[in-house]
């Protein structure tokens, strides 16, 4: 948020940079200097050259009439609204995708839609209160360049590499918890383990927004396991149990209840077999580190609670198409855990899934289009995820892009005859893949192609 005349404002946690104090002063012309003198007027047939509009041949040559695009009819499948030129399923894959709308908690559409003071605080500031909220710690090496608004103009959220998501265990916490560990105390009316952890230039702003959304998330199944934790004596004795294997059905709306989401139990007194499989144990003995997966239906609820209030499960792996059969639904015929995308045409894929959400329907609302800056982070998040997926995709499909036809001299190209050592087994990327060698190489000869039907291109133009 730009506001003039307000003090420099410093980077807390993952929130944007606010402008330093601007100033009201002017540039004075010194008297006497080159551009202070009076410049002759001259008259005549001078003067007539100097009343032509030198940017006259510019201005004629605006034009008057805006070009739009079309309107074009929203989908008859799923009525997202779409844009000219945009393919028919996108959005819902010609009616095969279908998704539960959202129920998002009228206070919390209060502060995503409301003009109020508190609402647009919450906006402006929307990632440290995501941050602060959440149940993992985010880390990916974020480019400061162009989050930082007084060399760019405009923000943008840009990560290289990876971005992890990570969540903790919890010994000893008191002194100082984060994360999840903050629920442990949410009962304590005072908030005060919350609330050191305001910005002191906004402390009374971010004191009101905090205590709100604290009472929004009371209801979250994940905040309701761990506020369990905060009375009990001995801490280090216990565990918790996340499940990371929840299938609910997404054609129909179902929040998870707080038993499918997670369990709390003493160290050795735990019941057996709690879940089926795929969990995280989080002990109160330790402070190990677990990493929450991309393909995990909690990875965004744990990650976004404030686009996922109710726990409601992200992607994941066993989301049925609407010609799925019901025998097919409840079949656990999912065996490989490190498998990102569906093991056939039954079930929605990841970029599906994401193309559904991000489409904007009349009369739903949906939070996550209301995210602002929040919302770039989601959305590189959601881009990793997915290339991932098809990186995934390809490293265990090399026999059906006939990886070794390729193998022999490839090998022998690059790493010669001479040098056994370096001759091994090469991944091949396919040439679907955007940025590989096969892509550059395809697009490079469509380009070759063009030149040679049509001649040199005029004007080389580059967009970023």
């Amino acid at each position: 948020m730009h506001q003039h005349n307000q003090s420099t404002i410093k980077i807390m946690g993952n929130d944007e940079v606010i402008f330093e104090e601007d100033t009201d002063e002017e540039e004075y012309m010194f008297p006497g200097e080159e551009w202070d003198r009076e410049v002759e007027i001259k008259t005549g047939e001078d003067q007539e050259f100097y009343n032509l509009d030198q940017y006259d041949s510019v201005y004629s040559n605006i034009p008057k009439i805006t070009h739009m695009l079309k309107m074009v009819p929203n989908c008859s499948f799923c009525n997202a609204k779409k844009i000219m030129y945009e393919s028919k399923g996108l959005c819902c894959n010609k009616g095969q995708i279908r998704l539960a709308n959202p129920d998002t908690p009228p206070e919390l559409m209060r502060l995503w839609t409301s003009n109020d003071s508190n609402a647009r605080h919450f906006r402006n500031n929307i990632r440290f209160f995501n941050g602060h909220f959440s149940f993992t710690s985010l880390y990916c090496h974020l480019d400061r360049d162009t989050t930082d608004m007084r060399t760019t103009g405009i923000y943008t959220f840009r990560a290289h590499g990876q971005i992890y998501h990570n969540i903790h265990s919890f010994a000893d916490i008191r002194s100082n918890p984060k994360h999840l560990e903050l629920y442990f105390y949410d009962d304590d009316p005072n908030l005060e383990h919350r609330y050191r952890h305001c910005r002191e230039e906004m402390y009374e702003q971010d004191k009101h927004v905090i205590r709100i959304i604290t009472n929004i998330l009371r209801d979250n199944p994940y905040s309701h396991q761990f506020r369990s934790l905060g009375q009990v004596q001995n801490l280090q004795d216990y565990r918790v149990i996340l499940n990371l294997d929840q299938r609910l059905d997404q054609r129909t709306y179902g929040a998870p209840v707080t038993s499918e989401v997670a369990s709390v139990s003493v160290e050795g007194n735990e019941k057996r077999n709690t879940y089926d499989k795929n969990v995280i144990l989080l002990h109160g003995n330790n402070r190990e580190t677990k990493h929450i997966r991309s393909y995990y239906g909690c990875y965004d609820p744990l990650s976004y609670p404030l686009f996922f209030p109710r726990a409601e499960l992200g992607w994941h792996r066993k989301i049925p198409k609407k010609d799925t059969p019901e025998e097919d639904v409840g079949a656990n015929n999912i065996n490989n855990d490190d498998v990102t995308y569906p093991v056939n045409g039954l079930w929605v894929t990841m970029r599906e899934y994401y193309c559904y959400k991000f489409h904007t329907r009349p009369n739903i609302f949906n939070p996550i289009l209301h995210g602002g800056r929040l919302f770039q982070q989601f959305v590189v998040d959601t881009y990793i995820k997915i290339e991932n997926s098809r990186l995934d995709y390809l490293w265990h499909h090399q026999k059906e892009i006939r990886a070794d036809l390729y193998q022999d001299l490839v090998d022998n190209i690059q790493a010669g005859e001479q040098k056994g050592n370096a001759v091994g087994k090469r991944t091949v990327l396919a040439s679907s893949f955007i940025g590989g060698p096969r892509d550059k190489l395809r697009r490079y000869q469509d380009a070759m192609a063009l030149v040679r039907k049509y001649g040199k291109p005029d004007i080389f133009l580059s967009m970023t």
